[in-house]
């Protein structure tokens, strides 16, 4: 079976462009680092089980990014809705400041992040995520 990687790329972009519309602008690099910065902090917030199989559907690309930086552990805990803006704020490799400058940031970029996935993952996955995350703070149903 050949590797095409050409395939995998495209993919790739295809996703992102498709949530450079969803979060309304054209700069692929932000949009990019949102994805990511949102994906780490919902895999780094959910059990390792559910993790692995939010990335099975990811593009191969993707997954790579997902698992970037990713160890077995225990979930994340956090009580506050405050503090899981904060904790995707965190994820952002030192741009949060310009990606997410308010916790309004945050929030519209996790609710577009959770819209993204929900039409991309089977109806079932979603739900596992969507149950997985369960708190005190707000997850699109």
């Amino acid at each position: 079976m050949a590797m095409n990687f050409e395939n995998y790329a495209k993919d790739a972009k295809t996703w992102l462009h498709e949530f450079c519309t969803y979060l309304g602008i054209e700069d692929e690099q932000k949009a990019a680092r949102i994805f990511r910065s949102v994906l780490h902090a919902i895999r780094d917030r959910i059990p390792t089980g559910e993790a692995i199989h939010l990335a099975a559907q990811l593009p191969i690309l993707w997954k790579g990014i997902y698992y970037d930086g990713f160890t077995i552990h225990e979930p994340v805990r956090i009580r506050h809705e405050d503090e899981w803006l904060e904790y995707i704020r965190s994820k952002d490799s030192g741009a949060g400041d310009a990606d997410f400058p308010t916790l309004d940031h945050a929030y519209y970029a996790f609710h577009d992040v959770m819209a993204f996935l929900r039409k991309h993952l089977s109806e079932g996955q979603y739900r596992q995520v969507a149950q997985a995350l369960h708190s005190e703070f707000t997850v699109p149903a």
